[in-house]
């Protein structure tokens, strides 16, 4: 990656002319891209440059906006659209199944007692292709690995995302289609009658059979397969609490997502949490890692 180097002054000037690190980046002519937005910042920081009139995602604190669902963000953007931020584009891809690991690396959903931090990766390179064929998940350091890194030029093979010599992807492999909402509900209410498989309806809805099983409790219990609004979030944590609590104990090793899932199955759909929630309320009892509900297992059976 290109390390800018500019004076404190040059820096100061642009910081005091912007209203977020973007708009230092663009007034000094640098190519907007992750590791660029991070070396500018621990620049700013360094010179101790005045940021306090930065607004950056501050000017929609206290407004909720509704979701967009997953099937309106994981599209292929027009030219010269903005950026869509890679916690939409995280959120939109674990609420189509996709497990919360690297995909690269196999390093689970912990580490060193704490939640895995995950970037979305674009496979050819391209920002503006958020169709999930392209994206992946990655842990920081399986990320800045890969060829497109940072604005890093992607190669030839990459941006087929086809190993160097295989055929060219066909034009169906190029364009992949979404269904409509109507369709999806659909296609659930079949899979709950019976009528078609989790494994075929997780195929034309692109996500995991894991994930349809969740969509189909979330259906049968609320209606509706778009996840629960914060506050409805907030109060089944409160709610079901004691219940994940037990659940993750009797079943030590099994992550955030698995726990939720299970929990679901178990419920008929009623206990609708999803793994993050699940995950804020194994963190607050201090019960994230298998170690830890390990532990808490023995001094409940009375084992020093």
């Amino acid at each position: 990656m290109v390390r800018y180097k500019y004076t404190p002054e040059a820096l100061a000037a642009a910081a005091a002319a912007a209203r977020n690190i973007t708009e230092v980046m663009r007034l000094l002519g640098i190519r907007v891209s992750g590791g660029s937005h991070a070396h500018i910042s621990r620049q700013l920081k360094k010179f101790g440059i005045d940021t306090s009139h930065f607004t950056g995602s501050a000017h929609n604190r206290g407004s909720s906006a509704p979701r967009v669902p997953a099937h309106q963000v994981l599209i292929k953007l027009p030219r010269n659209a903005r950026r869509t931020p890679g916690t939409r584009l995280k959120r939109a891809l674990l609420f189509l199944g996709l497990p919360a690991e690297c995909e690269a690396g196999g390093v689970g959903t912990v580490w060193q007692g704490k939640s895995l931090v995950l970037h979305v990766d674009h496979i050819n390179g391209d920002f503006l292709d958020n169709r999930p064929p392209n994206l992946r998940l990655l842990c920081p350091n399986c990320h800045s690995q890969t060829n497109t890194y940072a604005g890093r030029k992607p190669r030839a093979d990459a941006v087929n995302g086809r190993a160097s010599g295989s055929q060219p992807a066909t034009d169906a492999e190029r364009s992949p289609t979404a269904l409509a909402d109507d369709d999806i509900y659909t296609l659930l209410r079949q899979v709950e009658k019976g009528a078609v498989t989790a494994v075929e309806a997780a195929r034309l809805i692109k996500c995991s059979r894991r994930h349809v099983s969740t969509l189909v409790g979330r259906l049968r219990a609320t209606g509706t397969i778009d996840p629960p609004s914060r506050s409805r979030t907030r109060a089944l944590q409160q709610r079901f609490t004691d219940l994940v609590i037990g659940f993750a104990l009797a079943h030590p090793e099994w992550g955030a997502h698995r726990v939720a899932q299970g929990l679901a199955d178990m419920t008929a759909g009623e206990c609708a949490l999803g793994g993050y929630a699940v995950s804020a309320i194994l963190r607050s009892a201090g019960l994230c890692t298998p170690a830890a509900r390990h532990s808490r297992i023995s001094k409940l059976a009375g084992v020093a």
